[in-house]
């Protein structure tokens, strides 16, 4: 089955949006960044207070630590907020195929040749977010689907056919983003 879709800088900017904020590597980064500078900053400041037999440290470290698990999570918000302004720009379309049959699935501009084709055994994640789908693949490949019914309906047989199940993230978009 072969569907005709149209990317437009819209779904590009919801993709970006959720690379930034939702995608599993964001939410890590935000994780590890926030409570392991926290952890950090204790250990540290008690190893040096074991070395050098003060107190000092140790009450510097929680302090900073503190700060640090509430600031930061601030300014990464910020940060990311930044990045989303930076890459909004005009308005612009680009028309695609996107077909699946039972052996693979494919992805392209007018003729397909084959690396633009990708067998099902090539997906690592498969995400429904407001108004598009994304498709993960193991070589760092991410496919943008602009979302509706037959969409849907090809996701799915992607999904079945990968055995992978379809993360939803359905209220996560490039505004939505903004309003949080």
């Amino acid at each position: 089955m072969i569907k005709d879709v149209v990317l437009t800088s819209k779904d590009v900017l919801d993709y970006h949006a959720f690379v930034l904020f939702g995608s599993r590597r964001a939410r890590n980064q935000h994780f590890f960044n926030t409570l392991g500078v926290f952890a950090e900053a204790m250990i540290a400041g008690f190893i040096v207070d074991k070395l050098a037999n003060t107190q000092y440290y140790t009450i510097a470290g929680i302090i900073f630590g503190v700060i640090w698990l509430f600031a930061y999570p601030v300014f990464l918000k910020r940060k990311r907020l930044n990045a989303l302004r930076k890459i909004k720009g005009e308005d612009s379309q680009k028309s695609m195929k996107f077909a699946v049959n039972d052996e693979y699935f494919a992805f392209y501009e007018s003729e397909i040749s084959d690396k633009e084709k990708f067998e099902f055994d090539r997906v690592s994640e498969i995400y429904e977010l407001k108004n598009i789908f994304v498709i993960f693949l193991h070589d760092k490949i991410h496919i943008i689907i602009p979302k509706d019914d037959e969409s849907a309906e090809l996701i799915k047989k992607i999904a079945k056919n990968t055995k992978k199940p379809i993360a939803r993230y359905e209220k996560l978009d490039y505004e939505s983003v903004f309003l949080a």
